[in-house]
């Protein structure tokens, strides 16, 4: 069987979206599975987002108090989000919403829906993820809070399509979610899929980290303090909240790279790994269990500095990246 390498990207999940395919099946199956999985990432996308007033989650957030019924997917999802909540011990929370709307982050990143009118949750507040309480097809939130699956949605869409992914006829493949990448098998030569980390230095240019990923299923995740980022009333914001402060995280960590079994704990890990900065993150990771990790840092100096470990990270210029 002859392979090929088949790419498709479109706009999705509030970035680029990028599926690559490794396969031999002739064009009109191999366009039929590409719309296969286009249909799940967009209709997880219209399910769960929350810039849509008319989600699956906004129309959950909005009625508080009371058990609200949920469809067997949206359970699902607040299930992960609760095991994470805990399993972080509150690092990650999806009560952190309105947090993150006070500090800046309202509107769509999408160019051409930055003038969408926000749905406002800046006047509720944030509790921890025990809060959440999941009946079989129900859930409830307390009053006046709302969640955000942005911490862990994308990872968890990522894991999903690999699931789905499974059982065709697929020799490889590469797909990346905005910063959740997950792999498996090789490229049409055969060799090693590798993932290009990006330069916190020069987000657009060229790279100096890769991944060489192994044949058996593989996350990859990026979370950095410059991808949501701004200015609101004097004072600079970015996207990732330590929920003790309900603030932007204080950090010398600008760029957090995880490589795990699933995208969903990568997506996850790559967020706590910021806000515990780079002294306290490298032990947290290898004790969540992550394979490697690279922590691209800037000193009190502003001196750029990179930390990390695992041997399938590697420098352009040098074996793997320097255990710490």
């Amino acid at each position: 069987m002859l392979l090929r390498s088949v790419t498709q990207t479109k706009l999705a999940l509030g970035g680029d979206v990028s599926l690559s395919l490794v396969t031999g099946l002739p064009d009109l199956e191999l366009n039929q599975l590409f719309d296969d999985l286009w249909r799940i990432i967009y209709n997880f996308e219209r399910r769960f987002s929350r810039f849509l007033p008319k989600s699956e989650l906004t129309n959950f957030n909005r009625v508080t108090g009371v058990k609200v019924p949920i469809t067997p997917e949206f359970n699902d999802l607040l299930t992960r989000a609760s095991y994470w909540g805990a399993k972080t011990k509150g690092l990650f929370n999806p009560f952190i919403m309105p947090a993150l709307q006070r500090v800046g982050y309202k509107k769509s990143a999408v160019s051409g829906y930055e003038n969408d009118r926000p749905i406002d949750y800046t006047r509720r507040h944030v509790v921890g993820a025990e809060r959440l309480i999941i009946g079989d097809n129900w859930a409830q939130i307390p009053y006046g809070t709302a969640i955000d699956f942005g911490g862990i949605g994308k990872g968890y869409l990522a894991d999903l399509l690999g699931r789905e992914l499974g059982g065709r006829d697929v020799k490889g493949y590469w797909l990346s979610l905005s910063g959740d990448i997950v792999t498996r098998g090789r490229d049409e030569n055969d060799q090693p899929i590798v993932v290009a980390v990006q330069n916190a230095d020069q987000p657009e240019g060229p790279s100096d980290w890769m991944v060489e990923c192994p044949d058996e299923y593989h996350a990859v995740a990026t979370s950095g303090t410059f991808g949501h980022h701004g200015q609101s009333r004097g004072d600079g914001w970015h996207h990732i909240i330590d929920p003790t402060t309900q603030k932007s995280a204080v950090t010398d960590v600008r760029l957090a790279t995880v490589c795990a079994d699933s995208a969903e704990q990568a997506d996850v890990l790559a967020s706590c790994a910021i806000i515990l900065g780079s002294n306290k993150a490298l032990p947290y990771l290898k004790d969540q269990g992550v394979k490697a990790a690279l922590l691209q840092c800037v000193d009190a100096d502003g001196k750029s500095f990179t930390v990390g470990f695992g041997a399938t990270i590697h420098h352009i210029n040098q074996a793997e990246v320097d255990n710490a």
